[in-house]
């Protein structure tokens, strides 16, 4: 996805987020060098290219290579303490079809467990209340029908991660998924921002449902740079993806004949440029195949 004017002060006010504990030389030192880094930069780059070398650069002021990691360790805290009231809203559901529904809604309302984008908050005191809010509704863009007639066809399904503290959320939809197929789930390969990565998801217990395949060390999905051959191996010989979050829709609406009829996004609408490339509101959920 190209940059959209409101991208710049978004990509500060996340910068600032991630240097929160240092002084305010260091936050003054890093922004000019960021704003200096954006006057360079043309204006048809990508947001998550723009992303990436600021991570970059944030790295190689702060010497820090995980600088979301308090962060990233409440929300996964928070996560932890709803999980079994939530997973027992789906092991009550009998209806294979309304169980698939609700697993699935609690994976994508997790999407909202994310630190740093301007137009975005987390209520980590009300989460559950927020989850069940979510499953309780009809996402803005639903093709949720859609995706499980995909799901029951396959063999072999690549599950793409986005924020740390949801991927404990995803444990639920995981094993829905179990039911029907392999899964394979794919997380950074190293900490970037909040997103998770494969220490992130062995916190979480991923790794004793299925196997992991670390995904590459940016975030999205980059099938021409920065990805892992094991991940391209792994999206080639998947039946279904499922994909994770803004960053994931922001690499791979660049790819379609990768991805058509493959893909299925889950994702809140955290931005305006978003809300605008994809045609919903800020602050909707979206389920929809690519």
């Amino acid at each position: 996805m190209r940059l959209y004017p409101e991208c710049y002060p978004c990509m500060l006010n996340r910068a600032l987020l991630l240097c929160r504990n240092k002084s305010d030389r260091e936050k003054k030192e890093f922004i000019r060098k960021l704003c200096r880094l954006f006057s360079e930069t043309p204006a048809d780059i990508t947001t998550t290219e723009l992303s990436i070398a600021r991570n970059r650069l944030l790295s190689d002021i702060l010497k820090d290579d995980n600088p979301a990691k308090d962060l990233k360790a409440v929300g996964m805290r928070t996560a932890e303490r709803v999980y079994k009231n939530l997973e027992a809203c789906v092991a009550g559901e009998r209806d294979a079809t309304k169980r698939f529904r609700k697993a699935l809604l609690i994976a994508l309302a997790g999407n909202m467990l994310e630190f740093g984008p301007m137009e975005h908050s987390v209520d980590l005191e009300n989460l559950e209340n927020d989850v069940l809010e979510v499953v309780n509704s009809k996402p803005a863009v639903d093709e949720i029908d859609r995706i499980y007639k995909k799901i029951k066809k396959s063999k072999r399904i690549l599950y793409v991660t986005d924020n740390a503290p949801e991927i404990v959320l995803d444990r639920i939809f995981i094993r829905e998924l179990l039911r029907y197929a392999e899964v394979v789930v794919a997380p950074l390969s190293k900490p970037i921002q909040d997103d998770a990565c494969i220490e992130d998801a062995k916190k979480a217990g991923i790794d004793r449902l299925c196997r992991l395949v670390p995904r590459g060390d940016n975030i999205g999905i980059w099938f021409d740079r920065f990805c892992t051959k094991g991940f391209l191996d792994e999206f080639e010989k998947a039946d279904f993806v499922i994909a994770k979050g803004m960053g994931c829709y922001e690499t791979l609406i660049e790819y379609p004949e990768r991805i058509t009829g493959k893909v299925a996004i889950l994702m809140k609408v955290k931005c305006s440029p978003v809300a605008r490339n994809i045609s919903a509101e800020r602050g909707s959920m979206v389920a929809k195949i690519f």
